[in-house]
Parts: C-alpha cells; structure tokens; sequence
C-alpha cells in the first residue's frame, strides 16, 4: 500500500518518519559536539605561523559544517511541527503532495520537485 499524504499525525507512518528524523537529531546533535571538540582540542597546539595557520583553516571548516548541520536540524524540527500539525508531505508552496520518493530521500523537504526547482532558479539569477 503506497503512503498518501498528508499522515495522520497518530498513524504507524507518521511514527517511523517521526523516528527518522529523531534519530538523524542525534546523529547531527553528536556530529556538532565531535568537531567542536576537535577544534577545541587544536587551541593549544599552536607552536608556529603555519600551525595557526593551519588550526585557523581547520576551525572555519568546523564552523561551516557547524553551521550546515544546525540548519539541517532546524529543517528537521519544522518537519516534526509539520507532522505534528497534519501537513507532512505537502508542499509549502502548491499545497500539492510531495512525492513519496523524495521524502524519502530528504525527509525534512518542504516543496514538491515542481516549486523546489523554481525556488533554485530564482536564487541563480
């Protein structure tokens, strides 16, 4: 039996996505403490101008994967609302139902393929 969508916030559908979502939380929340540890552990390392060099570079690419990781789990935490709420799998934009597929893929996805991709193209311009 194929999912339709919206889930029913009480149903054995919305609780295993709900379950998804929760478990890729914990992943994102001990990935966010692992490189926050590691650039904090580097702070004392410092011996010359190419080690701080060095630990500089490697701080802001803990800072950027920092930062891609809190906005995935703030997507996370509205695709939780959204399940809460009855409008999981509908598209914020068309009202529409997302496709299956791509929730799969990307359990937090707020827009259909349609109105994600005239999304992406407006911000090339």
């Amino acid at each position: 039996m194929a999912i339709r969508y919206p889930l029913d916030p009480a149903g054995a559908d919305a609780a295993a996505v709900r379950d998804t979502l929760r478990a890729r939380q914990r992943s994102l929340a001990d990935e966010i403490a692992a490189t926050r540890g590691t650039s904090e552990a580097r702070g004392d390392e410092v011996l010359d101008q190419k080690d701080e060099a060095t630990r500089r570079e490697f701080n802001e690419i803990g800072d950027a994967e920092v930062a891609r990781d809190v906005g995935e789990l703030r997507e996370i935490e509205a695709a939780l609302r959204r399940l809460d709420e009855g409008r999981y799998g509908l598209c914020a934009a068309c009202d529409a139902a997302i496709d299956p597929r791509r929730l799969q893929a990307e359990p937090f996805a707020v827009r259909c393929a349609a109105c994600q991709t005239q999304v992406e193209r407006g911000r090339r311009r």
